[in-house]
């Protein structure tokens, strides 16, 4: 792993949100407050979809836009006690389902045919690298709200409340969603669809 996807891949530097406010109504009228958003929350949203996508060049040029995105929508977001960083990961979490959606069909092939092999192989334990990309091509063969909510709770760590801020659903929807996705999750992993 290069130092550039470790940066990326550890999310823990979200920044805090005491002054964020501030900052945010700054940032709408001088691009150097924006500069301090974008660094603040960079790494979170690079980490985001770099679980998504499992590839360092689409993730980069996935948060270039989703920054373009924040940026030309800033002037009319509106705080409403809601992190900065759940309006991004909303931005985020559309831009990667765009791009799953064009990804999906090559990803369910792909897994197809490395469960293929593996059973004619004869083999059912894999290494720790094979797993870990078998199960990101089963998360891009899910639907992209599926993709979402698992990456969303699981992977970024959120409540299903805070899941549900993100996409703008209710909480019920979420749960459903989850129950629906790890089912979907587990049946791709199995070789069932």
């Amino acid at each position: 792993m290069s130092v550039v996807q470790a940066n990326i891949i550890d999310s823990a530097a979200w920044g805090d949100d005491a002054d964020e406010r501030e900052l945010i109504e700054r940032a709408k009228r001088d691009r150097d407050a924006f500069a301090l958003l974008y660094r603040r929350h960079y790494r979170g949203l690079a980490a985001h979809v770099y679980r998504r996508t499992g590839d360092l060049h689409i993730t980069e040029d996935l948060v270039a836009d989703v920054f373009l995105t924040a940026l030309r929508m800033l002037p009319r977001y509106r705080y409403r006690g809601v992190p900065l960083r759940f309006w991004l990961l909303w931005i985020a979490t559309n831009a990667v389902n765009r791009w799953a959606r064009r990804q999906r069909r090559g990803a369910i092939a792909s897994l197809e045919a490395d469960q293929l092999e593996d059973i004619r192989a004869g083999r059912r334990a894999h290494d720790g690298e094979h797993d870990q990309d078998r199960a990101q091509r089963a998360l891009l063969t899910l639907s992209p709200k599926h993709q979402a909510v698992l990456s969303l709770h699981y992977l970024e760590g959120l409540a299903v409340r805070e899941v549900a801020a993100v996409l703008g659903c209710r909480e019920g929807t979420v749960k459903s969603r989850l129950a629906r996705a790890r089912d979907a999750l587990r049946a791709q992993m199995n070789g069932r669809r």
